[in-house]
């Protein structure tokens, strides 16, 4: 009986051993299988998680690429040194076109596969991959965007006003005229962002410069070759002063402007006593209203673009942020996540959530939660020309002098004296 039992007990644990033995040769296996990515960009927090959802569908699909994603508040200053430390993630996503195109330029980073261009080529409108590229050469996935130039207000006061959305520069002059006559300020202005003070200025100055002029002088604007100081950018810049500087037209004037948060500029539409009419703000603002908009924007919100101002072609200005691999790491994997964000399907999981815009063709506008947000995407997936931010795609430093002279300007220091700043900063950011 005893020789039974030990032949028994040898037989069970002879048989475990195996089961186990299985289970750790399976699993050592997966591990082995299991490919890591590093990708690392500017948004955290809410956009962070969002974000995710979009990395948890890629991942479901690929269940042996893991994708880590890790979002820094100095993103543009952390991606540096760890480039300069020999330490670049596997891919990031630069907001600043700018950016991309020095790191592309000194060699720190491959051009797309050609089998992540080919995608771009079917599911993007042309002009997606150019805004992509670097001297000819394709480097960047877009895939959140936003979209600029656009004027918001609050329906339910501006239909009770007997207000109509403009379709002309010549209605939206005459609508200015009959806000400012009613005591009530056509726009609400804020200019501060902390230490990035100053976009929202550079924003207005894209606007004008992309409705008064043809693209090829906007391009040449922000690779150096038309001077801050040129009489276009000086006309656009000084046609901006007429609502900037004009406190019947901004509410509380320059002094005002300067001091006002973008996010709370926005919120003025909808103070119980409303401060102003409008708000010009990309398509990102929409996060910044108060909750009780946000939840019914069809009902409390309106928005039209800002009108042609010459007879030049409609175009866009769009920004978003730009996916990229860095030099060295090129695999299978890399190449699968970004050919994943050329996808309409990698919008959706965002694009549901009603806070992002995506360029992708053929992507379902039903998704997207609202009509305000479906109007959106639409121009943005049929427009035929779309321009980068301008001041995105200068050289880093250009861009900072870009906003502290739209900070400087609306302070005091006269449009020269800003604009000759600007233009200096290109022989130490070029």
């Amino acid at each position: 009986m005893g020789a039974v039992l030990a032949l028994l007990v040898t037989a069970c644990s002879s048989g475990s051993s195996t089961t186990q033995e299985t289970s750790a040769t399976t699993a050592t296996t997966a591990a082995a299988q299991t490919v890591t990515i590093d990708v690392m960009g500017a948004f955290r927090g809410a956009e962070a998680d969002d974000f995710q959802k979009v990395i948890d569908v890629f991942q479901k699909q690929n269940p042996n690429i893991k994708v880590n994603y890790e979002g820094s508040a100095q993103f543009e200053t952390d991606i540096q040194v760890r480039v300069k430390a020999g330490n670049p993630p596997d891919i990031a996503a630069f907001p600043q076109p700018g950016a991309v195109a020095q790191f592309a330029q000194s060699g720190d980073l491959v051009a797309l596969p050609g089998s992540v261009v080919t995608s771009i080529k079917s599911n993007y409108q042309p002009g997606w991959l150019d805004l992509g590229s670097v001297d000819g050469t394709p480097y960047g996935v877009f895939h959140r965007v936003n979209v600029k130039g656009f004027v918001w207000y609050n329906k339910p006061a501006f239909d009770a006003a007997g207000y109509t959305a403009p379709k002309t520069w010549d209605e939206f002059q005459s609508l200015l005229n009959k806000m400012k006559s009613s005591g009530t300020s056509p726009f609400c202005i804020g200019n501060e962002s902390g230490d990035a003070s100053g976009w929202p200025g550079t924003d207005w100055v894209e606007t004008y410069m992309l409705r008064m002029y043809p693209s090829s002088d906007y391009i040449d604007w922000y690779t150096g070759k038309l001077k801050f100081e040129s009489t276009q950018v000086d006309t656009a810049w000084s046609d901006v002063g007429k609502i900037w500087l004009d406190p019947d037209m901004a509410y509380g004037g320059p002094k005002t402007i300067a001091t006002t948060g973008f996010k709370e500029s926005a919120a003025m539409l909808f103070d119980p006593t409303p401060k102003c009419w409008l708000v010009m703000q990309g398509s990102f603002v929409t996060g910044f209203f108060p909750d009780s908009v946000q939840k019914n924007l069809d009902s409390e919100l309106g928005v039209f673009a800002w009108p042609k101002m010459g007879d030049v072609p409609f175009t866009l200005e769009v920004g978003g942020d730009q996916f990229v691999i860095f030099k060295g790491h090129e695999s299978d994997a890399v190449t699968k996540f970004m050919e994943f964000l050329t996808t309409p399907a990698s919008a959706e999981p965002w694009a549901a959530l009603g806070n992002a815009l995506f360029p992708h063709k053929g992507q379902n506008l039903d998704i997207y939660p609202n009509k305000v947000i479906r109007t959106l995407a639409q121009d943005l997936t049929t427009a035929e020309s779309v321009q980068f931010d301008a001041s995105d795609q200068m050289p880093p430093a250009v861009n900072q002098a870009f906003w502290k002279g739209v900070t400087d300007w609306v302070t005091g220091t006269p449009l020269s004296k800003a604009e000759s700043d600007i233009d200096a900063a290109w022989s130490s950011g070029s």
